[in-house]
């Protein structure tokens, strides 16, 4: 994935929206990339995870993993479900104009973690507000706008601490809190930073040079002029919304009689060790007319689990291929069956295809992402990571998710990854993977300021507990 692509990633500016034309001579030939995220994860946005070599986007070689998709042909997907942006993706057309993101990243000599940030612009500061007390509120209240991400400065509280101080104005925008990124994130995770700062807290601020008309804010419920942030009246329909339980999971045993000459007549993927991915045995194809096609029960997408009683789960392929095939006349599968749970907001933007189904680079049947994350976590294939930082020096990776008052509780999920770091290096971590634990400590239930801080202050050996799901194919 590092070698082989074209130098021409300069031509992608860091921190700036860009827009790139690419020809296809064949509408529909795979762009041959994976991509991750969603309006429905803590990742909010379509980010790409892998690149194929000698694929369409590959050959062009100005793109990277980690670089975010905003736009197709003109089309937003910015805070759009998976299965949707997968969707507008895969529409043939001979030139595809992408518009893309590549985060710009600073090392804050505060944290140890790598930022995204656009801090070197000439319109952006650093501003630091001082409490006197670790309960005094600083009198900010925090919005969201309807067609920008990120937090904006909505009003100041006259008199507060922001006020006097007099740097912020209503309308910048926060890239950043106590050297944690906040151009993607949400004022609750804001408020929970500023509430965990016991004397400073630091502020990037981004101002814009154009006024915003006041039609596109849209008000979160937060405001920390008073003495408790207070959820408003506002109708919160992207957060009802955003739910991981875009698929549920359905166990079934099927037993099926065959000739002992008979093959059961499907075809199947996965498995322990299957190039990058240790993966359950999912059924990628079931041949017409065939034992399995006529029975009828068992489906391409379905999760084999045992095969006449023999566990399945955590065999390699080839291994599961033996079993399935060293059976007599009397055959019982226990499988999962997966179903896509589209929210009716993703139904009502246009008629989808099956939300499971892609074609993979193969031209085989592939799950896309979404499905692997609504697997029971007794079918997560963990694996344990070690990085070592003994200085102050970054592990190299940014994270979203965690506990928010109002959204609940999310998994953390890594989103971006910088060059030269230790995660960098060791080449095994992805955007889009889950972080499971640190050093055995659980994640589930910590807030992301929390979690933050302990990846910062961490030194030494440092044991990252990972769960890798392959983005969906393109």
């Amino acid at each position: 994935m590092k070698l082989g692509f074209p130098r021409l990633y300069h031509l992608i500016p860091d921190g700036e929206i860009t827009c790139i034309k690419i020809s296809r001579t064949n509408a529909h030939e795979n762009l041959a990339i994976r991509i991750v995220g969603g309006s429905e994860t803590p990742l909010v946005h379509i980010i790409i995870q892998h690149i194929y070599r000698d694929g369409l986007i590959a050959r062009d070689g100005r793109l990277l993993p980690g670089d975010i998709i905003l736009k197709v042909n003109g089309m937003d997907i910015k805070n759009v479900p998976h299965n949707y942006a997968l969707s507008i993706l895969k529409q043939p057309c001979h030139v595809l104009r992408l518009t893309v993101l590549r985060e710009q990243r600073y090392r804050c000599r505060n944290s140890g973690l790598f930022l995204d940030s656009l801090c070197n612009r000439d319109d952006s500061f650093h501003v630091v507000l001082n409490k006197s007390s670790p309960d005094e509120h600083l009198g900010i209240k925090l919005v969201r706008k309807a067609d920008e991400p990120g937090v904006f400065i909505f009003n100041l509280l006259e008199g507060g601490v922001a006020a006097r101080d007099g740097q912020l104005q209503e309308n910048d925008r926060v890239l950043a809190i106590n050297g944690h990124d906040h151009r993607y994130s949400s004022p609750e995770s804001a408020a929970q930073l500023i509430q965990a700062s016991e004397k400073q807290v630091h502020f990037i601020v981004l101002r814009q040079n154009r006024q915003q008309t006041p039609d596109i804010l849209q008000e979160t419920g937060w405001s920390y002029g008073g003495s408790n942030p207070q959820p408003c009246h506002v109708e919160r329909k992207n957060l009802s919304k955003s739910t991981l339980h875009a698929v549920t999971c359905h166990e079934k045993v099927v037993a099926v009689r065959k000739d002992h000459t008979e093959s059961l007549g499907m075809t199947v993927a996965g498995g322990a060790s299957n190039r990058e991915w240790d993966l359950p045995i999912y059924v990628i194809n079931v041949e017409p007319g065939g034992v399995i096609s006529r029975d009828s029960r068992i489906k391409t997408g379905d999760i084999l689990l045992n095969v006449n009683g023999i566990d399945l789960t955590g065999v390699s392929r080839s291994e599961a291929v033996a079993l399935l095939k060293n059976t007599n006349s009397s055959v019982e599968l226990k499988a999962l069956e997966m179903r896509s749970c589209n929210s009716q907001e993703e139904q009502d933007r246009l008629p989808l295809p099956e939300a499971m189904q892609a074609t993979s680079e193969s031209g085989d049947w592939s799950p896309s992402w979404v499905m692997w994350l609504g697997l029971p976590r007794y079918l997560y294939s963990c694996k344990d990571i070690v990085l070592r930082r003994n200085t102050s020096g970054s592990l190299g990776f940014s994270i979203v998710g965690g506990y928010e008052e109002h959204t609940g509780n999310k998994p953390f999920f890594i989103k971006s990854i910088v060059g030269g770091t230790p995660a960098y290096n060791d080449g095994r971590i992805r955007c889009g993977d889950i972080l499971l634990a640190v050093n055995g400590r659980n994640t589930s239930g910590m807030m992301h300021a929390y979690l933050a801080r302990m990846l910062k202050e961490l030194k030494g050996k440092i044991t990252l507990t990972i769960v890798s799901w392959p983005g969906t194919f393109l």
